[in-house]
């Protein structure tokens, strides 16, 4: 009676405790955030945005306007058996991470402590100038 009960406490808290994610500090959905068109962005992005996509500095779905912020941020991949979960960006410098999605749309692009994740129906990747021009943006405010 006594094994069958400790077995059941240990298999539930093997469920609980798989279900609990301590592998980051933040949710980017949870950020301060706002929508903006192309024309909204600031302009050092859009005229980042508007060179050729062969000269941009893309690190793993990562698309830096500034090549500083390349020593500060970093993406991981984590993954849940053979399939990514989701993406974690790390600040180095602050020592923060951040959560993103798998399904959020990339590259992600960051300047001056803001991410913009672009958007176009039916495209999962950007990485022509004229799509740039196209999309959507979500302007998350990090930490």
């Amino acid at each position: 009676m006594i094994m069958r009960y400790m077995y059941y406490l240990f298999v539930m808290l093997s469920i609980t405790s798989c279900s609990l994610d301590f592998g980051y500090d933040y949710k980017i959905k949870r950020l301060p955030h706002k929508e903006l068109s192309y024309e909204e962005l600031p302009d050092s992005v859009r005229s980042f945005l508007y060179t050729e996509s062969s000269s941009h500095m893309i690190i793993d779905e990562i698309l830096f306007v500034d090549s500083i912020d390349s020593s500060i941020y970093h993406l991981e991949s984590v993954e849940m058996g053979p399939w990514t979960d989701y993406y974690k960006l790390i600040d180095i410098n602050k020592e923060i991470t951040y959560r993103i999605e798998y399904s959020y749309y990339h590259p992600y692009i960051i300047w001056k402590n803001k991410l913009y994740i672009p958007y176009i129906p039916d495209r999962f990747e950007i990485y022509k100038s004229e799509h740039f021009k196209m999309a959507k943006y979500t302007e998350y405010e990090l930490k």
